[in-house]
This record gives structure tokens, C-alpha cells and sequence, in this order.
């Protein structure tokens, strides 16, 4: 079941203003086309070079997974003029919620298991990307369902290469080295006071 929690500040770089877009929680099948429709054929006509690194996410089945586990995860994700910006699913619970942080060793956290942003977003694929943003509100989603959770703004996750700047560097997140049991991938995790630090300098 999917509905709107809240009304979010997207900045809209066409406008160098911000608007109004929609913050989510689940998913509906117009979600899914919308995905389908607007997100793969973009996708399926960048250059090789330039096609990004999930690409290949199958969102359905995400939300498959989601839907069969409901306890465990949960789906956010942004609409703005009727087409879906971004999503993200995470893990409530799990072997994966656990952090490695040395200021909290095995404290529970949020781990962000996948998240996107639509083609048009990304400077990657366009000249002129149409919001900015995305990203970190879907982040900064993870950061408050993990205060609701008790679990202090801690959140974890694997970032695929090229998002490892993002998080390293716009989010301040602990870079933890590469997890040769999980695909190699880097893991970043927030700590509790870098998710205080974080919420302090939202605008």
C-alpha cells in the first residue's frame, strides 16, 4: 500500500527555485509503470560509458521483496510532476542492521539496501539535470525512520562506486573500507553523532 507522509522541497535547477514534491511510504503498480516507463528507456539509451551502475535494479522485485518481509523493510520515494523522482528501500532488522562503527559497535541501525534517483536527475546522464536534491532527502528519510525506530539516526549501507563521493562527501558518512563479503562494495556508516551533525545542518 503506498501513501503520502509528507509535502518535501525539491530544488528545481531549471526554475533556480524550489517546489513542492511528494515523500511516499510503499509502493502501487502506477509507481511501478511510472518507473518502467520513465526511468528504463533513458536508461536503455545511454551510451555504455555513461549507463549507470544500476541500471539493471529491478524495482518490482524490490517491492516483491518488501511486500513478503513487511517487518523488515520499508519503501520511500518521490513524486514531483507526476512522475516518480527517486525511491529507496531499507532494512528495519536483520543481520545487515548492526553497525560496525567503532563509536557503537553492534548498535541497531537503518541499512539503506538500495537507492535511485530518476535518469533526469543524475549530471551523469544529462547536461541539465531537472531537480537536485533527491538523494539526500531519501537519505535524510532513512535518518528519521531510524530515530523513530530508537536506533539514534544510525544508519548504514554498500554504496556502488560511483556513489562513493555522494557519501563520503555530501553526507559525511564513516567510509569502512570494502567488505570482501559483500561484492567488494564500500561500506559507509552514520554514525549517532554524525547523524546529529547532519540533521543540525539541514537547510
Amino acid at each position: 500500500m503506498k501513501q503520502t507522509i509528507a509535502t518535501v522541497p525539491l530544488f528545481d535547477l531549471g526554475r533556480g527555485a524550489f517546489c513542492d514534491a511528494s515523500l511516499f511510504q510503499g509502493i502501487d503498480l502506477d509507481t511501478l509503470r511510472s518507473i518502467e516507463a520513465d526511468w528504463t528507456p533513458v536508461f536503455d539509451a545511454a551510451a555504455p560509458e555513461n549507463r549507470p551502475e544500476d541500471a539493471h535494479w529491478e524495482w518490482a522485485d524490490k517491492a516483491l521483496q518488501a511486500l513478503r518481509n513487511p517487518l523488515s523493510y520499508e519503501l520511500f520515494g518521490v513524486e514531483a510532476d507526476a512522475r516518480t523522482q527517486g525511491m529507496m528501500l531499507v532494512l528495519k532488522g536483520g543481520p545487515k542492521c548492526f553497525s560496525r562503527h567503532p563509536e557503537h559497535p553492534r548498535a541497531p541501525l537503518v541499512y539503506v539496501d538500495f537507492l535511485a534517483t530518476a535518469p533526469w536527475n543524475r549530471p551523469g546522464l544529462n547536461a541539465t539535470p531537472t531537480y537536485k536534491g533527491v538523494g539526500r532527502l531519501l537519505f535524510m528519510t532513512a535518518v528519521s525512520l531510524s530515530i523513530e525506530e530508537e536506533f539514534a539516526g544510525r544508519v548504514g549501507l554498500h554504496s556502488l562506486p560511483g556513489a562513493e563521493a555522494f557519501y563520503r562527501n555530501r553526507l559525511n558518512m564513516t567510509d569502512m573500507g570494502k567488505d570482501d563479503a559483500y561484492q567488494n562494495l564500500r561500506y559507509f556508516e552514520l554514525s549517532t553523532m554524525q547523524a546529529r551533525q547532519l540533521i543540525a545542518a539541514r537547510p
